[in-house]
């Protein structure tokens, strides 16, 4: 079911969003920025996901309100956040990641799909390069779908470009309960399903590969 933004919180008339159309029915989506309300001389926050699920420039859903709630009242050292931009290892709009490879695949055989992912990397270069922080939030894709050789190689080109820009502002999500900072295959911990989000963890570009 579609959700709808925190108007108490959100200036939807100033969401930007970068999206675009592929071959019929695949949608894919560059970046996502939410501004809040009544906030302009403050931080600016980067996210990267797994891929986009229905959010955009009129309806939310149930990840990006958590991240909304989330940063609306995260400070760093007393300064506020202004706005958050979202962006994705794989631009690819699905409710799941079934249906992400399907897409992924769709575009693969119309011969588009590494210009999807090149212009995706190009597109989060220049909305991550002026953030305050960046947060690594992309989970790992459930077993049987999106295979690890492809996904992990688009992971590697995302953390080499961050690791460049952002080398001493890489967080990822301190999850309530959670037994470790990263989950046990290694990756940064993703901010859906039942999750209850209560700060940022600094990390190192060392700590992604387990150095």
């Amino acid at each position: 079911m579609a959700k709808t933004y925190d108007l108490t919180k959100v200036d939807q008339t100033e969401i930007a969003i970068d999206e675009e159309t592929f071959i019929g029915d695949v949608d894919v989506r560059y970046s996502l920025t939410i501004p809040f309300l009544n906030r302009r001389e403050d931080l600016s926050v980067g996210i990267v996901l797994m891929n986009p699920s229905e959010a955009n420039a009129n309806i939310s859903d149930s990840t990006v309100n958590k991240l909304i709630d989330f940063f609306y009242d995260y400070q760093v050292h007393k300064h506020p956040i202004k706005n958050i931009t979202i962006c994705n290892v794989l631009p690819v709009y699905a409710s799941n990641t079934k249906s992400t490879l399907t897409k992924i695949r769709d575009l693969h055989v119309a011969n588009v799909l590494d210009r999807v992912q090149k212009l995706n990397e190009a597109k989060l270069k220049v909305k991550m390069e002026n953030k305050s922080l960046i947060v690594l939030a992309w989970g790992k894709p459930e077993v049987k779908t999106i295979p690890n050789l492809f996904y992990y190689k688009e992971v590697l080109r995302i953390v080499d470009l961050l690791s460049t820009l952002h080398e001493d502002n890489l967080y990822v999500l301190d999850i309530k309960n959670a037994i470790s900072t990263f989950t046990e295959h290694g990756d940064p911990r993703h901010a859906g399903r039942s999750v209850t989000l209560k700060d940022l963890k600094k990390i190192k570009t060392s700590d992604l590969f387990g150095l």
